[in-house]
């Protein structure tokens, strides 16, 4: 019995095992696919780390981090063993791009970056900056339904992006730090406070904001910036989006 039941649980683990990745592989595939499809020119490609979108060979792409190879290997290396953390050719802040001047890029890849920005209404107006009319913003994001550590927060609101834009992220900092470590992190509540103050000092790196295909179409659109929705897709345990600058 005990033999038996080895075998069934070894199966069972490389069957899981094959179907995650299996579930990599098709989602690795629509991205490409939608790329294939919308991406053209010279662009850029932010916070690539160990997972770069692989361009139609009519696309040509500089890479944008906020920190040099060496720092970006040390920071995460250990999150991705064995995978090659892709160096910058430039470093800047992808939320502002601020080193880029006006319509100078014909796409923008950024895969699983909106969640952890701020202000991402803001982060969306500086990216439609920098890519000419016609460009495209090519964004992947998770799905909370599907992401674990997110699945028990509350959407994000419309209302709250557009006062984290207008009012600046500060008055909502502590709420997010404080509802990641209750939810996602799961601390005892004696011990939220302490933590997510902990947090706030180091300007921790988490998911301020968590969205579902519905909540983020809602948020796209209430802003009055110059672009038109071309796609949005859902993709396994995440949603793709496409926007063009009008």
């Amino acid at each position: 019995m005990r033999e038996r039941v080895r075998r069934v649980w070894s199966r069972a683990r490389r069957e899981l095992r094959n179907a995650v990745v299996g579930r990599q592989i098709d989602q690795k595939a629509t991205r490409e696919d939608v790329a294939a499809r919308y991406l053209r020119g010279h662009g850029l490609e932010i916070g690539a780390l160990n997972f770069p979108l692989r361009l139609p060979r009519s696309a040509h792409v500089r890479y944008v981090d906020r920190q040099p190879h060496g720092e970006l290997v040390a920071e995460y290396g250990a999150m991705y063993p064995g995978a090659a953390i892709v160096a910058p050719d430039v470093i800047d802040d992808g939320e502002t791009l601020a080193t880029f001047g006006d319509a100078s890029a014909e796409f923008i890849v950024a895969n699983h970056m909106l969640e952890h920005t701020e202000d991402p209404i803001g982060t969306i107006a500086a990216h439609l900056r920098v890519v000419r009319p016609g460009g495209v913003l090519f964004y992947a994001l998770p799905d909370v339904r599907s992401t674990e550590f997110d699945r028990e927060r509350a959407r994000t609101t419309v209302e709250h992006l557009l006062r984290d834009h207008r009012e600046g992220p500060s008055w909502s900092r502590r709420d997010h730090y404080r509802d990641w470590v209750r939810l996602a992190e799961r601390f005892d509540e004696e011990d939220v406070e302490r933590r997510a103050a902990e947090l706030e000092a180091e300007r921790a790196n988490i998911h301020f904001h968590v969205w579902e295909p519905r909540t983020f179409a809602a948020l796209l659109g209430a802003l009055d910036l110059p672009f038109e929705l071309e796609l949005l897709q859902r993709n396994h345990d995440e949603f793709l989006v496409v926007l063009r600058r009008s």
